[in-house]
């Protein structure tokens, strides 16, 4: 690596890749906007940014790069295997192995790489009016560990559970929006069934059938009195 700083791309389909590259920039790194497979070669490693994860797959997945013909998608997926891969966000969505909550309106819901044994529910705390700051438990590097550590969710996954070889650096206790709670009681139907399930759309949104694409309630909010009317 000589003396200059590690070279590391941002995947620059979508999202806030500029502001990760000068994040990244400010402690030393040397960045490049990865868009095509070449954009890889000589990377050190990538970091996938915050953004929409459905636009990001629906964009790797359908652009074919180079003479392999390989999508770009797989191209990450051979990346990842191989150098450092952080994903903030979205990005942490698309290196998930599993994932809840994914759209109704997309076919197959969501595009993942893949790669980190997390199951992650997309949207876990709500849309984007429901963005909040909260403290978290400090990083391990952190010089003071003795105080919390600013959280910030804007319109934020969770990590629902890691597998044994996941470090988990935190956790905080928070309650699940009311989408991403019933998308969650379907999940636990599923698994008591013994199903294994990879992914698992939306179930009180939009939602897809031979007719069309309608809205879907599941979630009766009407009081009794009000169904009496």
């Amino acid at each position: 690596m000589g003396t200059e700083g590690p070279l590391v791309g941002v995947l620059a389909l979508q999202g806030a890749f500029e502001e990760h590259q000068k994040c990244l920039e400010a402690v030393g790194c040397r960045t490049v906007q990865v868009r095509t497979q070449k954009d890889l070669d000589n990377l050190d490693g990538i970091v996938l940014p915050g953004g929409e994860s459905t636009a990001m797959g629906l964009i790797g997945t359908n652009t074919t790069v180079g003479e392999s013909k390989k999508t770009m998608w797989q191209c990450l997926q051979d990346f990842s295997k191989e150098k450092p891969t952080w994903g903030t966000c979205a990005g942490m969505i698309l290196l998930a192995e599993k994932c809840v909550g994914t759209s109704a309106v997309i076919q197959d819901g969501q595009a993942l790489i893949g790669g980190v044994d997390i199951t992650v529910c997309r949207n876990y705390f709500g849309s984007q009016v429901s963005s909040f700051e909260m403290n978290t438990p400090p990083p391990p590097n952190a010089s003071d560990q003795s105080s919390p550590f600013p959280g910030i969710f804007i319109r934020a996954p969770a990590i629902l559970w890691a597998g044994p070889g996941v470090d988990v650096l935190g956790t905080v206790v928070a309650t699940p929006c009311s989408q991403a709670a019933v998308t969650l009681h379907e999940l636990h139907k599923k698994i008591e069934k013994g199903e294994n399930v990879v992914k698992l759309g939306v179930v009180d949104a939009l939602d897809r059938d031979e007719a069309g694409i309608h809205y879907k309630v599941v979630v009766d909010t009407a009081t009794e009195e009000e169904k009496k009317d």
